[in-house]
């Protein structure tokens, strides 16, 4: 795993705060960037990215077009769950369509140092 790989891209948006209000938004109906912006109150340059962050990454779907230049979106994650396991960060990824991915991280792949322990 690289660590510019899209692993580490999801992860990273995970832990974004306007990407879990987006998520948290759109997992019961599907809505536009412009109704996204506005109800969240988030400047429409900045959704547009995120959205288009999410979709590229799997964590939104284009669920339909309202016109030509207008779609709207819905979150594909049904849960992402953390855990600490054999000195790695584990996230398991489950999306509404029923598929599952689990991510492993050692902390030297996110560039930490860890100094080791007496």
């Amino acid at each position: 795993m690289t660590i510019g790989g899209t692993e580490f891209k999801i992860t990273r948006l995970a832990f974004d705060d306007d990407v879990r209000r987006i998520l948290a938004l759109t997992s019961s109906s599907a809505l536009c960037v412009k109704d996204i912006s506005n109800t969240l109150g988030m400047p429409i340059t900045k959704c547009y990215r995120l959205v288009r962050q999410m979709e590229k990454r799997g964590m939104l779907k284009k669920i339909d077009h309202i016109d030509t230049n207008v779609a709207t979106y819905q979150s594909n994650l049904r849960a992402i769950a953390f855990r600490i396991e054999s000195d790695k960060l584990c996230i398991d990824v489950e999306f509404t369509d029923g598929g599952k991915r689990v991510f492993e991280f050692s902390p030297r792949a996110m560039g930490m140092n860890v100094a080791p322990t007496a």
